[in-house]
């Protein structure tokens, strides 16, 4: 009975610090939340962000069903994060991966409401790309050359 009630405390404990550690390893230096719990990697929230979302309450991030960027690391992350924050931008550019015909993808937002923009570099690079010359100022025409310029088939 003794080693029992050792054992359970043991394991309890042990689940505590690893769920500790988790939302400790989880989270970022400023954790990047906007007041309304968009995640804004500029640190404030944007136009792009809306409020009361129903697929934030589904654990979608986004207004457009693009999936949580807690859930990637490193350039993964920073793309989901673009494709969160300017859903929008993202709707209107094309991929260039060639997901269209093997995933039925119709933009470049759609890589990013499956797992399919954590596992390609075209479609982060794009994302990371376009962003970029968005926060630059450029329009949207622009932002489309330059991508196929760079990403686009080269025949």
């Amino acid at each position: 009975m003794k080693y029992k009630r050792r054992w359970l405390i043991g394991a309890a404990l042990a689940a505590l610090c690893v769920s500790a550690y988790v939302a400790f390893a989880l989270r970022t230096p400023s954790d990047g939340l906007a007041e309304n719990g968009f995640f804004c990697h500029s640190g404030r929230c944007c136009k792009f962000c809306p409020s009361g979302s129903s697929d934030q309450k589904a654990g979608v991030a986004g207004g457009a069903g693009v999936l949580n960027p807690l859930m990637f690391i490193g350039q993964a992350r920073e793309a989901y994060i673009v494709a969160q924050q300017n859903p929008g931008l993202l709707a209107q550019l094309w991929c260039y991966c060639g997901c269209d015909r093997t995933s039925g993808h119709r933009s470049l937002l759609d890589c990013y409401r499956d797992y399919h923009g954590a596992n390609c570099a075209i479609c982060s690079g794009e994302a990371l790309e376009a962003n970029q010359l968005f926060n630059q100022g450029s329009p949207v025409e622009q932002i489309r050359d330059a991508l196929r310029a760079r990403f686009g088939r080269k025949s």
